[in-house]
C-alpha cells in the first residue's frame, strides 16, 4: 500500500510538472519564494524561522486557489480535517487525526479556532468566513501557551485585514454554476487622518440550488392519542429544499484603527454573521445499508417474542429509501399540521428545515510600546445564536425530527508582556481571562409505535391533555445551561544562547469552573419508560453538576540556526483541554444513575517534535520535515448509542499520534513556474478505549453480552484501532505558473490535487471505512499587471468525486446487539463538496 501511493503521488506530481513545461518558455530565472510573517509566539517571525510545525495562507494564496471558507483549507493542508456537522456543536475540526466530535454541543473543539487573536470555543466558528483576511496560519500540535486554552492537537489562526494608510476600495463577484452560487463582495479602506483609519468590508451570498438532491416525496405521519388512544393522519408534502444546502450567508466587518502617540496604537472590530442553509442535516447521505444488502430500513420488536429471552428481539423492516452514494437523499420537511403546534419546529414556517447562525462580535485590541516593553490587551465580547430544524431518520420517510435554539456567550480579556531587552534573555508574561454562558433547548419527534391501529404506517406521539399544547406532538425536549469561567497566566523566558542557539520555555497555569443542569421538561406518557421527565419534587430527574478543572502545562523548546536559511528545532509540548458537561445528551432510564454520561473529564496530551527548516539555492526552494509523538489521555469523545437512544460523551482513556510531513515550494528556474505541496505519515490509534458496541454488533466480532449487560451497556475494546478522520496518507501537489501576456495582460494557471488513503469513517465501528480517493482543482486568470482588474475560471474537485467524511448508524437501524442474531444499522454519513464550477471578476482600485 505504502509503494502505490508514493507512486500515484509522484506520478501525479510529474504529471502536474509535464503539462506546464510548454508554456513556461526556456528562459530561465534566479526565482525566490516569498518569505511570510506570522505571529505565533507573541511576536511576528518569520515562518522559516519559527520553531513550530505551521502552514501559513497568505491572502494571495487564499485568491490563488480560490479559497472561501474554512472546509477549503484542507486542499492545501492535507492532514487537516474539518467537516460541518448539523446538531452538537455544528463542525468537527481536526489535526493529525485529532479530532473533536460535532455531535456534542458541550465538547470544545481539540483545535482552537483564533481569529484577530480571540478564542473561539464553539465548532461553529467555520460559520464566521474568510473574507477580507490578509493570513491563515495552521499549527500542528499543542499550542497550550499562546493560543488561550483547549489548543491539544493545534491551532487555526486568522487575520483579517486592517486600513492601511492609503484609500482602497474593491469589488469581487463570483458565481458557482453547479450551485448557482451567487457572492458579491465589497471592501472600502481610508485613511481618515493620521490618528483614524477605516475599514469596511461587506460580502452576501446567495445559493439558489445545492449537490445533495432531495428525492423524498409526499408522505403520510400518523399520531396515537395517549389520553383517548385516537389516530389522526397528517399529509406531509414534497419537502420545501429540493436540493441541499440552499445556503445563504451575509458577513459584514467594520475596522477603526490608528495610532495614538509614537508608543500607543488601537484596533476595534466590530463584525456580524448571518449564515443560514435549508437542511441542518442535508449534507450527510446514505450509503451503507448492509443489513439487508443495500435496501433501508427500521427495526421493529419481533412477533411473536421469543420465551426466556432476557432482551426484546428485533427484526429489520424494509423501507422504500434511496441507500446510494449518489448525490441524493431523502429529506422530509415536518409534517405542517404537527410543526403548527410547536414553535421550535416551525421556526422555518409551514414545517421547513433549516438552520440559521447568527453572531456579533466586537474586539479591541490595545498596544503600548514603550523602551523595552511591548504590552497588548485584547478585549472580546461574542454572542451567537443558533436554531435549527433537522430530519434525523437517514431516508425519505417522515419519523424522526428535532428542532433547536442554542445560545453561546463569551466575554474574554487578555494582557501579555512582551520585553525586548538588549541582551540574551527575554521574557513573555500573559493571563486571560474568560466568561461564557451556554443555553440550549431542543424538541424531538419520532414514530415508533407499530401498532395495529397505526398501520400500514409506524405511529408516533400525541397528547391532547399535554400541559402546555406546544408539546402535544413532542416525545420529548430538552433544556439545558452552563455558565463557565476561565482564569489563566502563562510565562515564557527566550534565551538566545549564542548567535545560532535559542532556548524557549514556557509555562501555563489554567484554573476553569463550569455549572451546568440538564432536564426534561416534559416527555409523551408513552416513553416515559425511556425518558425521564422533569419533576421539580424529585431531586433525580435534574442533572445538575459544579465542575472544577486545574492545570499546569509546560512547554519546552530549543533552536538551532547555524545559518540564516536553515532552521533545526525540538520541542516537548503538553496540552490541556477542561472538561465539560454535554448539554445535548439525553436523560434516559437506560443511562448510568446520578447523570454521569453526561460529564467528561478532562482531556491532556504530551510528546514533542523534531523539524527542519530550510530556504535553498538562493532562496527558491524553501522546505520543513517534521516528526512528530503525542500521547493523549482521556480524549473527549461524543457518539450517539443507538440501542439506548442517547448521545453518551465520554473519555477514551488513551490515544496516541505518531508520524511525519514534509512540506516545499519551489521557484523553478523555469519563468513564471513554480511548484509546491506537502505529503504526511500518520498513526493515529485508540490505546486504551472500552466503547459501547456498535448498533448489531455480534460476539463473534468483539460484543458479547455478560449477565448484568443489555444492548445499551454492552462494550467492546478498541484498543489499537485506528481513529476516525485520520487516513494514514495524505498529501497535495500544486503547480503555479504566470506570465505576461503583451504590455499590460497576466496570466495565471493553478493545478492542485490532493489524496487521502483509505478513512476510518466511526470511532465506533472500525470496520466502516471508506476508500482512498483523490481530488482536482485548477483555476485560470487573466487580468492586469498592476493587480487592478482579473477574471478566473475556477475549478473544484473537478472529476466530481463522491467521498464520505465520517459516518454513523442511523437512529432506528439495526439491533440485537451483542447476540448472534445481531444485524447492523443503515450508515449515513457527510460527504465532501462534489465539483464546482466558478467565474469570477475582481476591481480594485
Amino acid at each position: 500500500m505504502m509503494k502505490s501511493t508514493v507512486y500515484f503521488f509522484v506520478k501525479s506530481f510529474f504529471i502536474l510538472i509535464i503539462s506546464l513545461l510548454p508554456m513556461a518558455g526556456l528562459q530561465a530565472l534566479a526565482a525566490e519564494i516569498e518569505e511570510i510573517v506570522v505571529t505565533a509566539r507573541a511576536e511576528e517571525e518569520s515562518v522559516r524561522d519559527i520553531p513550530v510545525a505551521i502552514t501559513a495562507v497568505t491572502e494571495e494564496r487564499l485568491d490563488t486557489f480560490g479559497l472561501e471558507g474554512f472546509m477549503d483549507l484542507e486542499a492545501i493542508t492535507p492532514q487537516l480535517s474539518i467537516g460541518r456537522g448539523g446538531s452538537g456543536s455544528g463542525a468537527s475540526i481536526g489535526i493529525r487525526g485529532i479530532a473533536s466530535t460535532s455531535s456534542s454541543i458541550g465538547i470544545e473543539q481539540s483545535v482552537s479556532v483564533v481569529i484577530d487573536g480571540v478564542y473561539f470555543p464553539q465548532g461553529r466558528a467555520i460559520n464566521e468566513g474568510l473574507f477580507d483576511v490578509r493570513q491563515v496560519a495552521i499549527l500542528k500540535g499543542p499550542q497550550a501557551l499562546y493560543f488561550g486554552k483547549n489548543a491539544t492537537a493545534g491551532g487555526i489562526s486568522v487575520e483579517t485585514n486592517d486600513p492601511g494608510d492609503q484609500l482602497e476600495a474593491s469589488i469581487r463577484v463570483n458565481n458557482e454554476f453547479e450551485s448557482d452560487d451567487l457572492t458579491v463582495e465589497g471592501i472600502l479602506s481610508l485613511p481618515v487622518n493620521d490618528k483614524l483609519g477605516l475599514r469596511l468590508a461587506v460580502q452576501a451570498s446567495n445559493m439558489d440550488g445545492g449537490w445533495i438532491e432531495n428525492n423524498a416525496g409526499a408522505d403520510t405521519y400518523a399520531t396515537l392519542d395517549a389520553a383517548t388512544f385516537a389516530v389522526t393522519r397528517f399529509e406531509n408534502p414534497e419537502a420545501a429544499g429540493k436540493l441541499w444546502p440552499g445556503e445563504e450567508t451575509f458577513y459584514a466587518r467594520l475596522t477603526a484603527a490608528g495610532d495614538v502617540s509614537d508608543t500607543f496604537s488601537y484596533n476595534v472590530k466590530a463584525s456580524f454573521t448571518n449564515y443560514k442553509q435549508n437542511a441542518s442535516s442535508g449534507g450527510s447521505e446514505l450509503f451503507d445499508c448492509p443489513t439487508l444488502a443495500g435496501q433501508a430500513h427500521n427495526s421493529q420488536l419481533a412477533d411473536p417474542q421469543p420465551s426466556g429471552r432476557q432482551t426484546p428481539l428485533y427484526e429489520p423492516l424494509p423501507i422504500n429509501t434511496d441507500c446510494t452514494f449518489n448525490g441524493a437523499r431523502g429529506i422530509n420537511d415536518v409534517p405542517p399540521g404537527v410543526a403548527a403546534t410547536n414553535p421550535l419546529l416551525n421556526e422555518f414556517g409551514n414545517g421547513d428545515l433549516g438552520e440559521e447562525f447568527e453572531s456579533w462580535s466586537i474586539t479591541g485590541t490595545l498596544d503600548w510600546s514603550l523602551e523595552n516593553l511591548d504590552v497588548t490587551a485584547i478585549i472580546n465580547h461574542h454572542d451567537q445564536q443558533e436554531n435549527w430544524v433537522s430530519d434525523f431518520d437517514g431516508g425519505g420517510v417522515t419519523s424522526i425530527f428535532a428542532g433547536e435554539e442554542n445560545t453561546f456567550d463569551n466575554t474574554s480579556i487578555e494582557v501579555r508582556a512582551v520585553t525586548s531587552f538588549d541582551s540574551p534573555v527575554n521574557y513573555v508574561f500573559g493571563a486571560f481571562y474568560q466568561q461564557t454562558d451556554r443555553w440550549f433547548v431542543q424538541d424531538v419527534i419520532f414514530a415508533f409505535l407499530p401498532l395495529p391501529m397505526c398501520a400500514p404506517l409506524v405511529c408516533g406521539p400525541d397528547n391532547s391533555l399535554a400541559p402546555d399544547l406546544k408539546d402535544r406532538h413532542t416525545a420529548y425536549n430538552k433544556l439545558s445551561e452552563t455558565d463557565g469561567q476561565t482564569e489563566s497566566i502563562y510565562a515564557e523566558i527566550i534565551w538566545d544562547i549564542n548567535d545560532e542557539l535559542q532556548l524557549t520555555a514556557g509555562l501555563r497555569y489554567l484554573h476553569e469552573t463550569k455549572d451546568s443542569y440538564f432536564l426534561q421538561p416534559y416527555v409523551n406518557p408513552f416513553v416515559t419508560g425511556l425518558f425521564i421527565p422533569y419533576d421539580a419534587n424529585n431531586p433525580a430527574t435534574i442533572v445538575e453538576f459544579d465542575q472544577t478543572f486545574d492545570d499546569t502545562v509546560p512547554e519546552i523548546t530549543i533552536r538551532y540556526m547555524p545559518k540564516d536559511d536553515l532552521t533545526f528545532y525540538a520541542a516537548y509540548k503538553e496540552g490541556f483541554k477542561s472538561g465539560g458537561f454535554s448539554n445535548s445528551a439525553i436523560l434516559s432510564n437506560l443511562s448510568p444513575p446520578g447523570g454521569f454520561d453526561f460529564v467528561f473529564d478532562e482531556e491532556t496530551v504530551n510528546g514533542g517534535e523534531v523539524g527542519v527548516k530550510a530556504a535553498l539555492l538562493d532562496g527558491s526552494v524553501v522546505g520543513s520535515f517534521e516528526v512528530f509523538f503525542y500521547q493523549f489521555e482521556d480524549l473527549q469523545v461524543d457518539f450517539f448509542n443507538s440501542q439506548q437512544f442517547a448521545f453518551v460523551t465520554e473519555n477514551a482513556g488513551g490515544s496516541e499520534t505518531y508520524g511525519a510531513e514534509l512540506q516545499f515550494d519551489w521557484a523553478t528556474p523555469l519563468e513564471g513556474l513554480a511548484l509546491g505541496g506537502s505529503i504526511g505519515l500518520l498513526k493515529s490509534k485508540f490505546t486504551d478505549f472500552d466503547n459501547f458496541c456498535y448498533v448489531g454488533q455480534t460476539p463473534s466480532e468483539g460484543c458479547q453480552l455478560g449477565p448484568t449487560d443489555n444492548e445499551a451497556t454492552v462494550r467492546q475494546n478498541l484498543d489499537g484501532n485506528t481513529r476516525p478522520g485520520a487516513p494514514e496518507w495524505a498529501g497535495h501537489l500544486v503547480a503555479r505558473y504566470e506570465r505576461n501576456l503583451g504590455d499590460n495582460l497576466l496570466l495565471g494557471i493553478t493545478a492542485n490535487t490532493q489524496y487521502k488513503s483509505e478513512t476510518v469513517l466511526s470511532s465506533s465501528n472500525p470496520t466502516l471505512t471508506y476508500d482512498p480517493y483523490w481530488t482536482v482543482d485548477a483555476n485560470v486568470r487573466v487580468g492586469s499587471q498592476d493587480g487592478q482588474w482579473q477574471i478566473a475560471l475556477i475549478g473544484k474537485n473537478l472529476t466530481d468525486k463522491l467521498a464520505i467524511r465520517g459516518g454513523g448508524a442511523v437512529p432506528s437501524t439495526g439491533g440485537n446487539t451483542g447476540t448472534t442474531e445481531g444485524f447492523q444499522g443503515d450508515y449515513t454519513g457527510g460527504a465532501i463538496r462534489p465539483r464546482q464550477v466558478e467565474l469570477e471578476f475582481q476591481w480594485r482600485l
